[in-house]
């Protein structure tokens, strides 16, 4: 592995939690701001003007720790020629939605602010744990992320939405936004029409390897672990287990399906906290152009302790892992690992809670 770096692409952000680009177009890249907007980066210049805001509708940060505001944007496949982009957020109605909006007719850098659909809003039970990731899969479904609920010390009463498939929470959702409310087929049976995988707590960032199409879920562990799960290109209905397991620990043998149950499909990897990491942020399978001896690998990291790593799988199992934090600096440069971002290219991004975005580079 060649030495690698830290490069700042911009900054001047309030509480960025995540970067995309659109689909064919790696020359901007759009960076999500907790309090309601999104911001343009063009050919590596922040604009002045924000592409969309709508920060009057959305509840963002009112509190240290607050997990609430504009959590998750996804560009549809083919935006370049429809335009049609995917946010999800915290209303100040206490409701979680998913909407659609459009591209600008007139102006490419900024976007319409007419809201076109509504696809669900649920009731936000407590300001964290709402999950918050989009993105499109290699069956150009929409995959959405949906935390437990949350809750004061993993608050009882919500813990088991987890295993409970007829709600929406600690999910991950698939939905065919081109025919919805219509369920695409491979759906749980017999639970909510949305519900792809369940048994997660809060699945904050998730994505596809763009080469093969396997689905890698960062999960944010309570008191003992955090957890990557990995599951091969198209298969669902997976139980991930919270709350009765968290990670590789059993927590509450006697609810079903209980800790042995072979429904549970446990984690490819977790850690716990006893370095000072305590919230894991999914990445992405490294797939870019230049840093060949990245491709591959999958790049994570934690809140926390902004520490970085990566591991690669193959064949149904972890055949190699590595820690990038010394070599990035990433615990001395970053105030928050808040997410990771690809672009077009597959180039790798990390998001800094503090208000930067740095660009993964070799030195």
């Amino acid at each position: 592995m060649p030495p690698l770096t830290l490069t700042e692409v911009a900054r001047g952000f309030t509480r960025p939690l995540f970067v995309t680009s659109e689909p064919d177009d790696p020359s901007r890249l759009y960076v999500v701001e907790q309090d309601g907007t999104i911001r343009l980066i063009k050919d590596g210049v922040l604009q002045s003007a924000a592409f969309l805001d709508i920060s009057e509708v959305v509840r963002g940060w009112e509190y240290e720790g607050d997990e609430r505001g504009l959590l998750g944007l996804a560009f549809h496949p083919e935006y370049a020629t429809n335009g049609r982009f995917f946010v999800y957020f915290n209303t100040r109605g206490r409701s979680q939605v998913l909407q659609e909006y459009r591209r600008s007719s007139t102006n490419p850098d900024q976007a319409d602010p007419q809201l076109r659909k509504e696809f669900f809003s649920i009731e936000t039970l407590d300001g964290n744990h709402n999950g918050g990731m989009l993105a499109f899969g290699p069956d150009d479904m929409l995959y959405v992320g949906i935390g437990d609920g949350g809750g004061s010390s993993d608050n009882p009463d919500r813990r088991n939405n987890g295993q409970n498939i007829d709600v929406k929470y600690g999910k991950i959702l698939r939905i065919d936004v081109n025919n919805h409310p219509t369920p695409p087929p491979g759906n749980v049976n017999n639970g909510d029409p949305d519900v792809w995988d369940y048994g997660l707590r809060n699945p904050w960032r998730f994505s596809f390897d763009r080469c093969r199409g396997d689905l890698y879920i960062g999960d944010v562990g309570g008191r003992l672990l955090e957890e990557v799960n990995i599951k091969a290109r198209g298969e669902g209905n997976k139980n991930y287990g919270w709350s009765v397991t968290e990670g590789t620990q059993c927590l509450k043998n006697d609810q079903p399906p209980g800790c042995e149950s072979p429904m549970i499909t446990a984690p490819v990897e977790s850690y716990n906290h006893n370095l000072g990491d305590g919230s894991i942020t999914g990445g992405y399978v490294y797939r870019g152009s230049k840093i060949p001896a990245l491709r591959g690998a999958y790049v994570y990291g934690d809140f926390v302790s902004n520490r970085v790593w990566t591991l690669t799988w193959k064949d149904n199992s972890v055949v190699s892992k590595s820690n990038l934090s010394q070599d990035l600096q990433s615990e001395t440069i970053l105030e928050g690992l808040a997410s990771f971002g690809e672009d077009a290219a597959g180039e790798l991004y990390i998001v800094d809670f503090g208000g930067r975005v740095y660009r993964i580079d070799p030195e």
